[in-house]
């Protein structure tokens, strides 16, 4: 979120008056070290105890959504986004980092400025799973019944990822 430095009248006037509507500023065309000030008093930080406890759980999610992007059977969006939420009330410069990551920032971007994951995300997130987990029942030593619950959490993944709301 980003605030506005004139008054709300002032802003439409101008943008009436060129002919110009501003909907959304996107990230990418701010300059990057100005994306560590970006309104820190919309989100109050926290201090003290609950700052390591939530700089530990932003730590622990985002080895997780890591992981996530070579296993199939954990979600990755949702570790970063409650990664972000935990940096962000913490320290927003490493929020502001993970989002500006070439490999994670766009998914965080898209699903915060956007509400949603592009439509070829989705597939290749849902081909990836198909293609570890084809490949894990073909070449692994795996008991069947390990191999039904590995079947069974991709296929709970594969419906999460097909559930999440789509850009168009």
């Amino acid at each position: 979120m980003i605030r506005n430095s004139q008054p709300p009248d002032d802003l439409s006037r101008e943008s009436e008056q060129s002919g110009h509507t501003f909907e959304r500023i996107v990230l990418d065309e701010i300059h990057p070290e100005f994306l560590d000030t970006l309104d820190k008093s919309a989100v109050p930080t926290v201090t003290g105890v609950k700052k390591i406890i939530y700089l530990i759980l932003a730590a622990v999610f985002f080895v997780l959504g890591v992981l996530g992007v070579a296993l199939p059977v954990l979600p990755t969006t949702p570790f970063l986004l409650l990664t972000s939420y935990f940096l962000i009330r913490t320290s927003p410069r490493l929020n502001a980092a993970l989002l500006r990551s070439p490999v994670l920032g766009q998914v965080l971007k898209e699903w915060q400025q956007d509400g949603g994951v592009r439509l070829s995300v989705k597939i290749q997130a849902v081909s990836i799973v198909v293609l570890v987990i084809a490949a894990t029942l073909i070449f692994s030593p795996l008991s069947i019944l390990l191999k039904s619950l590995l079947v069974i959490l991709a296929c709970i993944g594969i419906v999460v990822v097909i559930r999440l709301p789509g850009l168009s």
